[in-house]
């Protein structure tokens, strides 16, 4: 494990599990209140509904597929935490900062790649 705090860590960890939760409670109300997966699509419908369904469909599985990333990033952090790998720059191999995991625990870059990838 780098040198973080074990109650940094802790705090971390239980963060991303709540977040985990909050994310996988979100795809399921995605799911239920996608339109085009209603059975009331069966009846016939006012002229503009189909468009709209189409419409609001396609944000829904827009959203959907977001919050499937983010699930996939918690999962990936938690993770690195059970390995010992957690808290590691992908880039460069340094300690990411303890201030940039604790606002955003995902983080897979230190600041300093961060901000050379995102130019």
């Amino acid at each position: 494990m780098l040198g973080f705090p074990t109650n940094s860590l802790k705090s971390i960890k239980n963060k991303l599990l709540r977040q985990q939760k909050e994310v996988e409670e979100n795809i399921k109300e995605v799911e239920e209140d996608d339109p085009a997966t209603t059975p009331s699509l069966a009846e016939p419908s006012e002229p503009g509904t189909d468009s709209y369904i189409a419409e609001t469909h396609t944000r829904t599985v827009a959203i959907k597929e977001q919050l499937k990333k983010i699930s996939g990033n918690i999962k990936t952090a938690l993770g690195k935490i059970r390995k010992g790998t957690y808290g590691r720059c992908e880039k460069c191999g340094r300690q990411i900062e303890l201030g940039r995991l604790l606002a955003m625990p995902t983080a897979q870059y230190c600041l300093a790649d961060s901000k050379k990838i995102s130019k």
